[in-house]
């Protein structure tokens, strides 16, 4: 199969705005670069059929030990919109900050970051509005390189003034509109909140991936003991690690100038055809591998098993063996 431009061509055609698509049912077209495989999903289904998959309850490193709602769900809008692109370059240190005496990466320091905050000075929205593109190292103190440093800052900027023009200076006012449903909630966030827009427009339609919404949903909902409602059929969440896994375990198949290109650590460019295929298939496969759990007696809530697959590619024994992910520049995921 041949694919030879995707690192150049850029997904900006202009279909209908209203097509949005649903990206559980059918794989990206195979000639983005990216095929799923249905078999390696029943033999990964098989293999897990006993697998436990709780909920997650993101009690990370560097998160707050209490979580009032009274500022919870602030504080994971406000966390989650920069939760994204924290690998480094090439060449140089993975970001982390101190907490408690301990250093953390990933998403763990940058909720340590936000923790750090609260305990400090609170979420004081008038000073994200306030914010100064010199104050990124302030917030995100550390070591190591945090790309889009700036890019952060701005998406801070201007969720805190949404937050306060919006939904009255606080995020608990988003959730009680949306009734505690989580489908809502990540809904709202996507219609409403800059930095939670992650659908973009492609010549086969609207791909309504939402990773940071839907991820930020979850999270407030598990601080809250999961006593939301609508979560269950969440679609996993396309970022770089899932992935991973997939690739890992034969389910996904990339075409050999696309592998060459990831496993060779070269940037692949936000809205080319290979990153779209990329996250599309992975919202296909967890939709897939999901039904097929379930046909083997083991039924689980989305974010349950996308816990599960990230834990996989992080946190696992083997998660060193698992391969390269792809690696685009962009504050989405």
């Amino acid at each position: 199969m041949a694919c030879t431009l995707f690192t150049l061509r850029s997904l900006d055609m202009s279909p209908e705005p209203e097509i949005l698509v649903d990206l559980t049912i059918n794989p990206p077209p195979p000639a983005w670069g990216v095929e799923v495989d249905p078999d390696a999903i029943e033999l990964l289904a098989e293999r897990w059929a006993d697998v436990s998959m709780p909920l997650p309850t993101f009690a990370y490193p560097g998160t707050p030990s209490e979580r009032p709602e009274s500022w919870w769900f602030t504080y994971v809008t406000l966390s989650v919109s920069v939760l994204a692109c924290l690998w480094p370059p090439e060449g140089e240190q993975m970001w982390r900050t101190s907490h408690d005496g301990i250093w953390l990466d990933d998403a763990p320091g940058i909720f340590a970051s936000f923790t750090r905050l609260v305990s400090t000075s609170g979420l004081d929205l008038n000073r994200f509005m306030q914010l100064s593109d010199d104050d990124g190292p302030l917030i995100f103190q550390g070591e190591g390189t945090l790309q889009l440093l700036g890019e952060r800052v701005q998406t801070l900027r201007q969720v805190a003034a949404t937050l306060t023009d919006r939904w009255d200076g606080n995020a608990a006012n988003l959730v009680a509109e949306a009734g505690r449903d989580a489908t809502r909630i990540a809904g709202l966030l996507t219609e409403t909140v800059p930095g939670y827009q992650d659908r973009p427009t492609t010549d086969r339609g609207v791909l309504p991936f939402d990773k940071l919404s839907h991820l930020a949903s979850a999270i407030m909902a598990a601080g809250v003991d999961w006593s939301f409602t609508n979560y269950q059929n969440f679609p996993v969440y396309p970022d770089y690690m899932l992935p991973r896994v997939f690739r890992h375990h034969g389910v996904l198949h990339y075409e050999d100038t696309l592998a060459d290109h990831i496993d060779n650590r070269q940037l692949l460019p936000a809205g080319s055809e290979a990153e779209h295929a990329i996250r599309w298939a992975t919202v296909h496969a967890g939709a897939c591998l999901r039904s097929a759990l379930a046909a083997n007696g083991n039924e689980v809530d989305a974010p349950g098993l996308d816990y599960h697959l990230w834990s996989q590619a992080v946190l696992g024994e083997a998660a060193a063996s698992f391969g390269e992910h792809h690696r685009t520049i962009t504050m989405r995921y």
